[in-house]
């Protein structure tokens, strides 16, 4: 049985590993595979299961969150994650990367005038072709 400890603000808002879930997928150690991919995908679960120290950003505000359930593999279990903006975490790599790739394939599509109400050119002309958009939620590394 694994103890859980649950982090909190003074307001008593819960945050960081909030719940943990049992995966009804039996983990299979991926026998599926062939050997030359079932080694590739042993050495890629281990990096991704090591814990890192990371401070969480959000291009928002402070007054955002990010609630997040993870889970990679077949078997493992599914871990539900409430992040703070501004707040230090010890999170598996894979969630990081998780988090920090999906922020890769935010896009600003064409013909696009206004986000929020700002206009995207300073004419107000519509965007020309598609671009890259900014971030909305960031995991950067802390405390070396």
């Amino acid at each position: 049985m694994v103890k859980q400890v649950l982090q909190a603000t003074a307001s008593g808002e819960q945050h960081g590993l909030i719940n943990t879930l049992t995966n009804n997928v039996p983990f299979d150690d991926f026998k599926s595979f062939s050997p030359e991919h079932r080694t590739q995908l042993q050495k890629e679960k281990k990096e991704d299961s090591r814990v890192v120290k990371v401070e969480y950003l959000n291009s928002r505000g402070r007054h955002e969150r990010l609630t997040k359930p993870y889970c990679k593999y077949a078997g493992d279990p599914i871990h539900v994650y409430h992040l703070i903006p501004g707040k230090t975490y010890e999170l598996p790599l894979g969630f990081v990367k998780e988090v920090n790739d999906a922020q890769d394939k935010l896009v600003k599509r064409a013909g696009l005038m206004e986000v929020d109400g700002k206009e995207v050119k300073r004419d107000g002309s519509p965007l020309d072709q598609d671009e890259k958009a900014d971030w909305l939620h960031k995991l950067v590394p802390a405390g070396f």
